[in-house]
């Protein structure tokens, strides 16, 4: 990216470009003011974005004041006509931007799998803004008095557009940044745009380079080019080291070892920031020192949180050694269960943590997993906390065969946690929620699930749907189940909880039949029903009468479920089957939490949109809102 000091006599072009120099030519002030732009661009998504979060907070909280001042209300209801054209407009936004109408499940056309109608969006909006910055006046005619420099204009601007993205990339890859701060969204949900905003970097360094080496080619003077000015060879290293960072970065590169692509990307991305340092003119290098700045502000963060965290300063008052002791309970499926009982911090349901276990012989390997249980109450005197680790390849792996020779014994492990992290979805302000986990993703769900139950909200119904591939897996999470009825005594939700089993073929638990199938019917072989003797059943029956008189049309024909907790033999259940009766039963907006593999989140997107444009929500029909919330299985 030779963004550098040209001078270009005419002995070797026949034109005077001694003053074409970005240090002083003609091009910089423009070209700087375009590198401005792009931040004023960025600077003013982030702060839309901060104001949708601050409107979408201060709902809820209107919806939950709502419901301490009317329990028998329907509070997730907009009422007023600004209320109205609020929910109107997310609805709509919703339709739009949810559809994933194509995936594939290959082994490696999966990697191929385009992404949701909203990312695409953002992203063509994305290519459109720097496509105008790169052309808005570079082109330029032969009438033009500075037509002799045509190559240069667009060769300079191009490098630009180039630099001005290397810190938006960076910022993208940090877990501490600005923007999830603002914006409440986390940082991994920024990966996919990381990768792309680098792929775009990788393309328009292409321009910059080759509108100069076309002009070099014309003037005959390329090996020149090569000999006089070191920097130009630092420009080809720096978008080779690119290149090389996008093609390792591709999904299937990533999962072939996981533990290699991360130290070879940090390396990789030290080396780059090193280079382009050399290659850029001093004018331009705060593209640099932004970048460094980021990651500073990030790593030193994550540095000084971990010892923190792990050295107990910000806990309780008594634990000596650092980090946790944590046993490893082999479960079926190649499941292990990590469970420390000290855990002297706070975290919200659906949260993760890194965890690094020095003596399985990886003592410099950290890994993400979901935190499988909720928070105990701030009373409480014990902290437990869990979470369920698949085991496939490396660490988790490593995890599965320890946890296999310590069964029977006490023996535990010292493990070290950095987080919380993640910023999952609130809850509480719904008025209906259909949960569904495949298989392991039931970690995201049951927390979720647990404490939506604890807390004293707006929710009304929680229908959960766990699609396991055996009957075995079903003790992943069979006390937690269990453990419901419990809390369905001091809660006034309606609890329905339904485990389908599905057939031992081989085939992937998470793939499921398309919305418009029949499930395919099977005997249920087990059932638990949860006490609904209780005093909050009682209220419950009250609460929904006082509806029907404040909504009789909605609820003409709506039954309360007995809560039940079931076990089915059913094949895989489709979409329609799990989500559509509990959205036609609302009174209020729905909220519907998918965690599972690409081909189930990808068709939730699909059905969830389509539901709601079929059902014209908030369109003067009088149905309500339907939420999405998916997690997928890895980044």
């Amino acid at each position: 990216m030779d963004m550098g000091g040209m001078d270009m006599g005419g002995g070797h072009s026949g034109h005077d470009m001694s003053g074409m120099t970005m240090s002083g030519g003609v091009f910089t002030p423009s070209d700087e003011l375009i590198a401005r732009g792009f931040w004023y661009g960025i600077a003013g998504c982030v702060g839309l974005l901060t104001v949708i979060r601050l409107a979408t907070t201060l709902e809820s909280r209107q919806r939950l004041k709502r419901q301490q001042r009317e329990p028998h209300s329907a509070p997730s209801r907009p009422i007023g006509w600004l209320s109205q054209a609020f929910a109107t407009t997310t609805a709509t936004v919703r339709e739009a931007l949810y559809p994933q109408p194509v995936h594939f499940t290959g082994r490696f056309s999966k990697y191929f799998t385009p992404l949701p109608v909203g990312k695409w969006l953002l992203l063509v909006f994305y290519w459109v803004v720097l496509l105008c910055f790169l052309w808005s006046n570079t082109i330029l005619k032969p009438s033009d008095p500075m037509y002799a420099y045509k190559w240069e204009k667009v060769g300079f601007r191009a490098a630009w557009v180039t630099v001005s993205q290397i810190p938006f990339v960076y910022l993208l890859s940090c877990k501490f940044n600005p923007i999830s701060l603002l914006t409440g969204i986390s940082y991994e949900r920024f990966n996919w745009l990381h990768r792309w905003a680098a792929r775009t970097v990788f393309l328009t360094a292409i321009v910059h380079w080759s509108f100069f080496f076309t002009e070099w080619d014309i003037a005959n003077i390329v090996s020149y080019e090569f000999e006089l000015m070191p920097m130009v060879k630092y420009g080809f290293g720096a978008w080779a080291i690119i290149g090389w960072m996008v093609l390792s970065g591709f999904g299937f590169f990533r999962n072939m070892n996981y533990e290699i692509f991360v130290l070879q990307h940090i390396a990789a991305a030290a080396v780059l920031l090193w280079v382009l340092f050399v290659h850029v003119p001093t004018y331009a290098q705060y593209n640099i020192w932004m970048s460094v700045a980021f990651i500073t502000f990030d790593w030193g963060a994550r540095l000084i949180w971990g010892i923190l965290r792990n050295t107990h300063l910000l806990g309780r008052v008594g634990m000596k050694l650092p980090g946790y002791a944590a046993r490893l309970e082999p479960l079926p499926g190649d499941v292990v269960r990590l469970t420390t009982d000290e855990a002297d911090f706070s975290w919200k349901a659906g949260q993760h943590a890194y965890i690094t276990i020095p003596g399985l012989y990886r003592p410099f390997e950290t890994h993400p997993f979901t935190i499988a249980n909720a928070p105990s109450s701030k009373d409480s005197s014990q902290r437990r906390l869990t979470m369920l680790i698949q085991a496939r390849s490396g660490f988790s792996r490593s995890l599965h065969k320890a946890a296999l020779k310590s069964e029977g014994t006490d023996q535990q492990y010292r493990t070290f946690i950095l987080g919380p992290w993640g910023m999952p979805p609130d809850l509480s302000h719904y008025d209906t929620i259909v949960l569904i986990a495949c298989s392991s993703g039931a970690s995201f769900i049951m927390p979720l699930l647990q404490d939506v139950m604890k807390r004293r909200g707006c929710v009304r119904t929680i229908t959960l749907h766990w699609i396991i591939k055996e009957d075995n897996h079903f003790s992943w999470f069979g006390d937690e189940l269990a453990g419901l009825a419990e809390l369905y005594k001091k809660s006034t939700t309606s609890l329905q909880v339904n485990v389908h089993i599905t057939r031992s073929d081989g085939s992937p638990s998470d793939v499921i039949a398309t919305a418009t199938a029949e499930s395919k019917p099977g005997p249920e072989v087990e059932t638990f029903v949860v006490d609904s003797s209780s005093e909050a059943g009682s209220s419950l029956h009250k609460a929904e009468s006082a509806e029907k008189e404040a909504h009789p049309s909605l609820l003409h024909n709506k039954r309360r479920r007995e809560p039940s907790l079931s076990r089915k033999y059913a094949g895989r259940p489709t979409l329609d089957s799990m989500i559509r009766p509990s959205v036609e039963q609302a009174l209020g907006e729905t909220a519907v939490v998918v965690c599972g593999g690409q081909s189930i989140t990808a068709q939730s997107r699909t059905y969830v949109a389509a539901l709601s444009d079929e059902r014209a929500v908030h369109k003067g029909t009088g149905a309500q809102g339907i939420m999405l919330h998916t997690e997928t299985y890895g980044w």
